[in-house]
């Protein structure tokens, strides 16, 4: 649903003649479509901001603007753009509050954009798309059942409608229920034959019941990374003597769940194998025994293969295999100093705590913990509480009382945050990056997951076989964050009381 301006759009034209200053308007959206076409980022934004002041009313320049946001990697500034627009008087016109709706449902403003739709529907009411829409924004928010309810409308009105199929598919996985999702699958499938996302969809809800050769095949229907080099691509081949380059994609956690098949590589006697990773973990992976460089550096270490880290389980055809097994695979420097205050308390436990993920991701609506239910989690007695959190959310601390989480200095390199975890009884967190890492490294964690969680986690149980140290935390129904801090209360209790210094 993402828009890319490559013209000043018509609409703006009377904009432009009602403008104070007319002229200086029309320059700054020249200077701003011809930036586009460039793909000079930083100079369509300044341009379309400059827009934005003559004509703050104006939608299409707000979508311009967030529009350049996002395509020059800034996708908090995206969004940001498009709140403003949305916070400003409500348009009777349909058209228009759709088109606000889908960005901000693009730049992860579920809420904002199900109150656009909403508007939509009232002002058109018989008309299918808001209301497809409207299920998928409810969707995002994390309220499969009323997602159902809107969706049933829309497939009423149009049921051959692929996109409607496919959302269908989706809310029927988001409320575990994946006989029902595979059947919307298979009838988004038959309307449109080998569309790259419906694959996909079904590679999760095959593998959210369990790794298979049936959901990794699937799963290569994503859009896989293509690194600048000459390399061939892998499939299985034997790697006798030569080089290949395995690629990182997708989030930081991705790598880190996954770099577990790379040491099967050995199986097919390569000469060299070379990890290409986020940059930011260049330092952990090298201590790790890897030999790494970051994403980007490919054509610097010229290989004779190449391959998708999330490929590899299925070129090596493991199966179900998720090789739990060979964790701790990763391992934080040896010389790293330490990074947390002295003076431990007697009787208590130091735990890392983090609530949320990445602020750009779109999913964190209903992955990230509510700042609410931090105060509660601060409560649990006989914990010093470590926040490890990342990002603007660091300032939901505030809610607590004074003392009750300690903050600390945090680093950007994941070696520096391995590190920190060993210096820990242990790791609370929700699903993001940093729960893959305390995985891989065997530190004991407890990770607090939405009711039907990420594909990794599965539907049911309290362990991982990714992560033998690992405890899963589940919502027993939608968005029910309350359920899942007393069972962390609960767990915390038996553990810290049964064990002895050092839970991981």
């Amino acid at each position: 649903m993402s828009r890319h301006f490559s013209r000043i759009p018509h609409t703006t034209g009377t904009i432009v003649t009602l403008a104070a200053n007319p002229d200086a308007l029309l320059r700054a959206l020249t200077v701003g479509q011809a930036a586009m076409e460039t793909s000079q980022w930083a100079e369509a934004i300044g341009a379309f901001a400059e827009a934005q002041a003559l004509a703050p009313t104006d939608l299409h320049i707000a979508l311009a603007l967030a529009n350049a946001h996002r395509l020059g990697g800034d996708a908090l500034g995206a969004r940001r753009t498009l709140l403003a627009a949305a916070r400003q008087r409500p348009s009777t016109d349909a058209a228009r509050e759709y088109e606000l709706g889908a960005a901000l449902l693009d730049a992860g403003a579920p809420r904002e954009a199900a109150a656009c739709f909403t508007r939509v529907v009232r002002l058109t009411p018989g008309d299918p798309a808001p209301l497809g829409a409207l299920a998928g924004a409810k969707r995002s928010i994390g309220e499969p059942e009323a997602a159902w309810a809107f969706i049933q409308q829309a497939l009423a009105l149009a049921p051959a409608h692929p996109a409607f199929l496919f959302t269908a598919a989706q809310i029927r996985h988001d409320l575990g229920d994946l006989e029902g999702a595979r059947h919307w699958i298979g009838r988004a499938d038959a309307v449109r034959p080998n569309h790259a996302a419906t694959q996909v969809q079904r590679a999760y809800t095959s593998l959210l019941a369990g790794s298979s050769h049936k959901g990794w095949t699937h799963f290569e229907a994503r859009p896989l990374p293509v690194p600048d080099t000459r390399a061939t691509p892998w499939r299985g081949q034997s790697l006798e003597g030569a080089s290949i380059l395995v690629t990182a994609e997708q989030g930081v956690g991705d790598q880190f769940q996954f770099a577990r098949f790379i040491g099967a590589l050995e199986a097919y006697r390569p000469g060299r194998v070379v990890v290409e990773c986020h940059a930011d973990a260049v330092s952990l992976f090298a201590a790790s025994g890897f030999d790494a460089v970051a994403r980007g550096q490919a054509p610097t270490v010229e290989t004779d293969w190449h391959v998708p880290m999330m490929s590899l389980p299925y070129h090596l055809h493991t199966d179900g295999a998720v090789l739990g097994d060979r964790v701790p695979y990763l391992r934080a420097p040896r010389d790293q100093p330490a990074m947390l205050p002295p003076g431990r308390r007697e009787g208590v436990r130091r735990l890392g705590l983090v609530w949320a993920g990445n602020p750009a991701f779109s999913g964190r609506v209903t992955r990230d913990l509510e700042p609410a239910y931090l105060a509660d989690i601060a409560a649990i007695p006989d914990v010093e509480w470590i926040a490890l959190q990342h990002g603007p959310s660091g300032d939901d601390v505030d809610r607590v009382p004074e003392g009750a989480i300690t903050r600390v200095p945090l680093s950007t390199s994941w070696a520096v945050t391995a590190a920190m975890l060993g210096e820990l009884d242990g790791l609370v967190t929700t699903d993001t990056g940093i729960a893959h890492l305390a995985g891989a490294l065997g530190i004991r964690t407890w990770v607090m997951l939405q009711h039907v969680p990420d594909w990794r986690w599965g539907l049911h149980g309290t362990t991982s076989p990714w992560y033998p140290s690992l405890q899963l935390l589940r919502q027993p129904r939608p968005r029910d964050w309350g359920s899942v801090v007393e069972a962390l209360r609960d767990s915390l209790r038996d553990a810290l009381h049964d064990a002895p210094r050092g839970l991981s």
